[in-house]
């Protein structure tokens, strides 16, 4: 049903006159008179009494108003909506890992909401497993992981890079600056790590378990930025990605521990949910990311 035809029998009904309504539309007459018969046989009704020269709405016209005007005013909000797309409002629900949005999120999300003040983003900020739980759930629309290369089936990857992990001292250390400790000697050292199975830990497990070793941290916490304070602060070794460590290791507040044989090493991804609808929104948030980070392991 033509949404135009809709729009000229309101006229028509307004002003019960098909000249007075094509004159308001811009319309002839004719024209008008064309729309007003594809409408009735459309609906295989007659909505107009036409005696002489004369017309009136009948019953079927003054009933079919109202459902005309719905019609009209779902057109009009769906109208709306679309535009309101294109002029980027509405809301994006993004997850990341912490080890990410410190090192390199903390002037990209200022930067997204200077250029897109109406679009309001909810970062939610968790581990890898979680944030994972709350795609597959619909929850999230984005998520900037820092894992396990995740299944192909299951996502689409919009960015991946290889993210090397490294053991980084105080520089009070002992091993702090070696280039060949073994885990024999890491695991007799004072340590800060993640909680078994969180972030990069399992790595560590993984490498310690080839060796029939076990490590006892002095302190397990999910959260780098502490761990990095912490690092900085006291005689402690930790593990981080490089990204997180690159400017303490530059201006030498921290100091590599190169360990024999290791070969740790993550993926960084920015995700989301095979099958997800992307909106105008969602779409300018990932050019911006891709835009504005640049690659995290350089």
């Amino acid at each position: 049903m033509d949404i135009r035809n809709l729009r000229t029998f309101l006229r028509v009904a307004e002003l019960s006159n098909f000249t007075k309504a094509a004159q308001s539309l811009g319309y002839s007459q004719s024209a008008v008179t064309v729309q007003m018969q594809q409408l009735e046989t459309e609906l295989g009704l007659p909505l107009f009494d036409r005696i002489g020269k004369n017309i009136k709405l009948n019953q079927y016209g003054m009933n079919f108003v109202d459902c005309a005007t719905a019609v009209i005013e779902a057109m009009e909000k769906a109208e709306a909506f679309s535009t309101e797309a294109q002029n980027m409002k509405g809301y994006i629900r993004f997850g990341i890992v912490d080890s990410i949005l410190n090192a390199c999120f903390i002037s990209i999300l200022p930067e997204f909401n200077k250029r897109f003040p109406n679009i309001n983003v909810s970062v939610y900020v968790s581990s890898a497993r979680d944030i994972e739980n709350k795609i597959r759930a619909n929850e999230l629309d984005f998520a900037y992981l820092l894992d396990y290369k995740v299944p192909r089936k299951e996502w689409v990857r919009v960015r991946e890079e290889v993210e090397p992990i490294i053991f980084v001292a105080n520089p009070k250390n002992a091993l702090a600056g070696r280039t060949d400790a073994t885990f024999e000697e890491l695991i007799n050292e004072r340590l800060i790590l993640m909680p078994p199975g969180e972030g990069y830990r399992y790595l560590f497990d993984d490498e310690l378990a080839k060796r029939n070793l076990y490590a006892v941290p002095s302190i397990e916490i999910a959260n780098t930025e502490t761990i990095i304070k912490l690092t900085l602060e006291e005689n402690y070794i930790s593990m981080l990605p490089v990204f997180a460590a690159r400017s303490y290791l530059k201006s030498g507040k921290l100091k590599e521990v190169g360990i024999k044989d290791a070969d740790m090493k993550q993926w960084s991804q920015l995700v989301y949910l095979k099958g997800k609808a992307i909106t105008p929104q969602m779409q300018k948030f990932v050019e911006t990311v891709l835009e504005l980070l640049p690659p995290i392991n350089k």
